[in-house]
Order: C-alpha cells, then structure tokens, then sequence
C-alpha cells in the first residue's frame, strides 16, 4: 500500500538534513497544550452506527400556564409537554500519519518516535478541543427549541480590544469580570443551574488576577490572585485559559454549561505504529479519531463579545 507525503518529518524547515538539535524533548513536552473544552460537554459513546440521539427539556416553571382549576364531573384538559430529540451525527475520522526513516532514526540525537507520537497527539486532542469550542460557540448563536430561550450574546466595548476598551490591565479585568456575571446570570435565568465554565485566550485571561473586584477580596485566599496569576471561579464559574478559543472577530470569552452542545463519539484518539518493509523497516505512526458535535440547549451557552 503506498503513502503519499514526507517520509522524514523530523528535519525541521529550520535545519539541512542534519538532525543533531540544540532543543531538548522535555523542552517539547512543556509546550504541549491541554484541552479544556471535550470534557465539559454532554458526551455519548456508541460502539456503532451512525450518530447518537440527545434529549432536552423545554423550560416548564416560568408561568402558572397550563395549571387549571378541577371542576367536578368534567374531563380533565390535556396540554403538551416540551421535550425534542436532537440527534448528532459522526463525521468522517479525521487522521495525521508520519512516516521515520529507520536510517534518521537511528542516527538522531533524540527518541524520534516517541516525539512524533506525542506531536501527533496533541495536534489532534487540540483538533478535537477546538472542534468542541466551536460547537459551543455555535450554540450560543442558534435558536433554541422546545420553549428554551435562544443562545445569549453579551456585548460590551469596554472589553479588549473593544472601541472602549480600559487603558490598564485592571480595567480590562474589571470589564471581564462584569461580563461574566452577566453571563451566568443568562444562564441561570433559563433555568439552567449546572456548572458554568468560562474559556479566555491566555491573554484577556492574564487580566483577570489584577481586576480590582477580583483581587481585592482574593488576593491570596484558594480562589487564587495576583499572587498566583489564577483566578479560579468568577460570579459562580469556573474560569481558565485556552489556546482553542475561537478566533471570531469581537470573541473575547465562551461561557456555558454541559447542556450547551453534544459530543457523539465513536473512537478516541488512537495512535499506532507499525515497521514498512518496502520502506526499509521506515515506521508508519498513524493516528485517528471519530465523532461529531452540534449545539443542544442554545440558552445553555454565551458568546462574550467587544463589538
């Protein structure tokens, strides 16, 4: 079977042919990201077929209606319920291979093969963890169904890189931390009382510590400060940064709970190596994935915005 594609990746573009680096593989690994979205979300795993079916509960308790007064000897008046069925199809695997040589393995400096199995990882964990980002952003944009509100956006230019944006670092965190609460509150006010997550980029999330409203009352107590350069929950949510926010023009933050998408997943992330005798014994590492993710319950998700 024939392979199209590079058969040495690890020569960098930086470099001849030479594979003697000055870079350390635990220089590497530090740099390797985490996800942070593919866990927060309602996930289904199915060992076949095409897709996985989702339930969500329309919002009941907000008005009396249709709550009704018994009349002896009458029949009794039937109303309809709010439920929907969403179903979540698979999308076809997505997949990297890399082909070593056994001759440019044999002669680096470094453990080539364990460095592409952990290249190839995080590229597609990060693939996966942006895919999930932008499900929820999507969420917060949709319509929602079966007497759910729609997906919230709040907006406020006093954000970075908004038109009225703060001149410090504490003004810009002061902001932050204002939209957030307005965040929540769309979601609590839908009857949405699971956990809040919030994703920042590293930057707009670097804000947060010197906020004078977040600081001042957590300066040094569990929920982090500027003496940590964390933040842990804000107006009820949980916060942290993230390099798979997506990059939509005005998105300074997502907010959402579990509710807010769905992830149907047929594999996790599989990673294989195997020796190619017409290649020398050169090793073929390929690795896969396969699910699908949409938006489930659009008031369960906010879009942070500048503009």
């Amino acid at each position: 079977m024939a392979y199209a594609g590079a058969s040495t990746p690890n020569v960098g573009s930086d470099t001849t042919n030479t594979l003697s680096r000055d870079v350390h593989v635990g220089v590497l690994e530090a740099f390797l990201r985490k996800t942070r979205f593919i866990d927060k979300l309602d996930t289904r795993s199915i060992d076949g077929g095409t897709g996985a079916q989702f339930i969500i509960e329309g919002k009941e308790d907000a008005v009396d209606a249709p709550t009704a007064s018994y009349t002896a000897g009458t029949q009794v008046s039937v109303t309809a319920g709010t439920q929907d069925e969403i179903v979540i199809n698979l999308d076809r695997p997505q997949y990297v291979a890399r082909r070593i040589d056994r001759f440019d393995e044999a002669v680096a400096n470094y453990d080539v093969i364990s460095m592409q199995y952990r290249q190839i990882g995080s590229k597609l964990a990060n693939v996966v963890d942006r895919k999930a980002a932008a499900a929820i952003e999507a969420s917060s944009l949709a319509t929602g169904l079966v007497g759910n509100g729609n997906g919230t956006v709040v907006v406020n230019t006093a954000l970075p890189g908004g038109v009225a944006a703060g001149a410090t670092a504490e003004a810009l965190g002061d902001a932050i931390t204002e939209s957030i609460y307005a965040a929540v509150a769309a979601i609590r006010e839908s009857d949405d009382d699971g956990e809040v997550y919030v994703a920042l980029s590293p930057t707009n999330f670097s804000y947060l510590p010197q906020a004078s409203k977040a600081v001042n009352t957590d300066f040094t107590s569990g929920n982090g400060g500027f003496d940590t350069g964390e933040i842990k929950m804000v107006g009820g949510a949980m916060v942290f940064d993230s390099n798979n926010v997506p990059a939509t023009a005005g998105l300074v933050a997502l907010a959402w709970t579990e509710q807010a998408a769905g992830v149907v997943k047929l594999w996790d992330i599989v990673a294989k190596g195997k020796r190619q005798e017409d290649f020398l014994d050169a090793m073929l590492i390929t690795s896969y994935f396969s699910n699908g993710m949409a938006p489930l319950r659009a008031n369960s998700a906010v879009s942070i915005k500048n503009v």
